[in-house]
């Protein structure tokens, strides 16, 4: 299981990628990344919000606003990889996603936070 969160613009970057062992934050395209260790209690804690969240269905959440199709918001996409398979959320604008995944969302965010 893994998580991976990326919001970009044509001047701004964000990606963000989780799974048990690390977390890890890049603000620019092709650089190296910042990595932590992903602590027990923040990987438990995320992993629960997963429990309700039906992940195959992500593809198909509607995004609450577009803003991001005139540069109004930062694209933002969310992907979870699970068992072999990869469910990719459709765009939606960075601070505004669907309902369904914004617990994930709010979480991953806080974690970015922490490297910072």
């Amino acid at each position: 299981l893994s998580f991976e969160y990326s919001a970009v613009s044509r001047g701004s970057y964000k990606h963000i990628k989780i799974d048990i062992d690390t977390i890890s934050f890049s603000k620019k395209r092709k650089s190296k990344s910042l990595k932590i260790a992903c602590d027990a209690n923040y990987w438990n804690n995320l992993t629960k919000l997963c429990d309700d969240l039906d992940i195959e269905n992500i593809p198909n959440l509607e995004a609450p606003s577009k803003k991001f199709q005139f540069d109004g918001a930062l694209l933002a996409h969310l992907k979870i990889n699970s068992n072999g398979n990869t469910y990719e959320s459709a765009p939606f604008d960075h601070g505004n996603p669907p309902k369904e995944i914004a617990a994930i969302v709010k979480e991953i965010l806080s974690s970015a936070q922490n490297i910072e």
